[in-house]
């Protein structure tokens, strides 16, 4: 055969051989600072997001939390067909649901030592609730469940009726708050 004409069979290749004549055995070093410091500037403004969406998951878990211990003392009311009383000392987050009025009898369950999460306040004009066996509540109520250093939060609001009926933790502020 005469290879004299210059016309010659492509050089065949395959896709995983990488590209031709050329030595891509890696990364180099200028490659991978800048990969490294876009990683930085993306996770640099994403940091003040999650904190605030962790904020306000706390709120959110404190508020739900706080609305099923009235359910429960409502509900434990009913079932046992006696009082039960629900309170909150002053400036704190620890909860106490108790047998009895005034919450002198035994306890049946209290949200721990600390209370609740970290950073959580809730607000409200009463500090003790009785409900009766029939379900209803010795005082009606307001409470406004936030994130003590982060206004940027919105404030969770539960309504507490005289005849025991309890609404759902809700940012909208509930007629009668």
């Amino acid at each position: 055969m005469d290879f004299s004409s210059g016309l010659t069979r492509p050089i065949s290749r395959r896709s995983w051989q990488g590209p031709l004549g050329g030595n891509s055995d890696g990364f180099t070093l200028i490659e991978l600072v800048v990969a490294v410091v876009i990683v930085g500037i993306f996770a640099a403004m994403a940091v003040p997001s999650f904190t605030n969406l962790i904020h306000r998951m706390n709120v959110r878990a404190a508020s739900d939390e706080f609305y099923d211990l009235l359910q429960y003392a409502r509900g434990e009311a009913v079932t046992r067909g006696t009082t039960v009383n629900i309170s909150a000392a002053a400036g704190t987050t620890n909860i106490i649901v108790r047998l009895g009025s005034g919450g002198t009898g035994a306890t049946l369950r209290q949200v721990g030592s600390a209370g609740l999460q970290t950073g959580i306040t809730i607000t409200a004009g009463v500090t003790s609730v009785d409900f009766s066996p029939t379900g209803t509540a010795s005082a009606s109520g307001c409470f406004q469940v936030s994130y003590t250093n982060d206004s940027g939060v919105a404030t969770q609001y539960i309504a507490l009726l005289s005849s025991g009926r309890i609404t759902s933790p809700s940012t909208t502020k509930p007629s009668g708050c």
